[in-house]
């Protein structure tokens, strides 16, 4: 019994250190990437701030490029130019269910090393609902859950319009 246990724990850490990766990059020159500030327009406070943070995340956790402030390779900057969070749900008792957040930016992503613009969105639209009140539907607990969200979405679309080569 003792012997099954090993061999299985061994099995488990040895399986468990082998994965495969679907990540490809039709720039394989930019290994170093700045994200800007971005601009705020709107009036919601702080806003900047925390698609920096949320965005210097997304790439800290996605591994292919390594975020620097000093010689990039590639430079990701932009501006938040609408924010707008309205009502998304009611339910049969006319209360709020949902919210929704919406963000329109306009935003590029660039090579330094041959100083070409790789990807360019001068009104990317993304928006999530988050949830209010119970029997909600949205996947969001908090509006602090849907901006994370948003900007994660933000991440993967830029992502997969400049690096994936699919």
């Amino acid at each position: 019994m003792v012997k099954r246990f090993i061999c299985a724990a061994i099995l488990m850490v040895a399986l468990s250190s082998c994965y495969y990766s679907v990540y490809s990059n039709a720039y394989p020159h930019l290994k170093k990437i700045r994200i800007e500030p971005f601009e705020n327009t709107t009036v919601e406070f702080a806003l900047a701030d925390k698609a920096l943070n949320e965005l210097s995340l997304s790439v800290r956790n996605d591994g292919r490029l390594k975020l620097v402030t000093q010689d990039p390779d590639c430079l990701l900057e932009g501006s938040i130019i609408s924010f707008e969070e309205k009502i998304y749900s009611y339910d049969s008792a006319n209360q709020v269910q949902d919210y929704q957040l919406r963000m329109v930016l306009d935003i590029r992503f660039t090579d330094l090393v041959n100083n070409e613009v790789i990807y360019e969105n001068t009104a990317l639209s993304v928006s999530e609902a988050y949830k209010v009140a119970e029997g909600s539907t949205a996947r969001n607990n908090s509006k602090e859950e849907a901006l994370s969200e948003i900007f994660s979405s933000i991440f993967k679309s830029v992502i997969q319009n400049s690096l994936e080569a699919w």
